[in-house]
């Protein structure tokens, strides 16, 4: 069951597809629901895409997994498939990018693109090449020698 919570995060406006900005929010003066968001199923129909007839749609289809091919079947599809919720960016990529940096997000764990696993690789072939070590106070110096020796210039490759 879905509640107001009057204090938690808020979505931004969305576009009505006639380029006018579609609030996902009840005014503050209306009369028995201020600033509660409007749900799924009112800003579809703000934006006259619900289905014809007195239709009921799921919030969402069992799993997340839509039919191929359906761009009705349920509420979050249709919302999904509007080029504003398209467009729209994560929260993080705006904030990082409000302050004049590039936000890049790399697949997780991925050998080739992630810096921490190109220094991480460099690390562990120097730490096999450098030979033995007799007592634990030698390993951690191996260790912190060969992490040392990574050139910046491999990492970034």
């Amino acid at each position: 069951m879905w509640a107001h919570h009057p204090n938690g995060p808020r979505m931004c406006n969305g576009m009505l597809p006639n380029g006018n900005p579609q609030p996902f929010y009840f005014p503050e003066d209306h009369p028995s629901m201020p600033s509660w968001f409007k749900g799924m199923k009112i800003i579809i129909r703000e934006r006259s895409l619900w289905p014809e007839g007195d239709i009921e749609l799921l919030a969402q289809c069992l799993g997340f997994r839509c039919p191929p091919g359906r761009a009705d079947c349920c509420c979050r599809r249709i919302l999904f498939l509007q080029p504003d919720f398209i467009s729209q960016k994560f929260q993080l990529q705006e904030l990082v990018e409000s302050r004049g940096h590039l936000c890049d997000f790399y697949p997780k764990y991925h050998c080739e693109l992630n810096f921490i696993k190109q220094y991480w690789k460099a690390a562990k072939l120097c730490f096999r090449m450098a030979g033995r070590v007799a007592t634990i106070k030698e390993l951690e110096g191996k260790v912190i020698q060969c992490l040392d020796n990574v050139p910046l210039l491999h990492i970034r490759q």
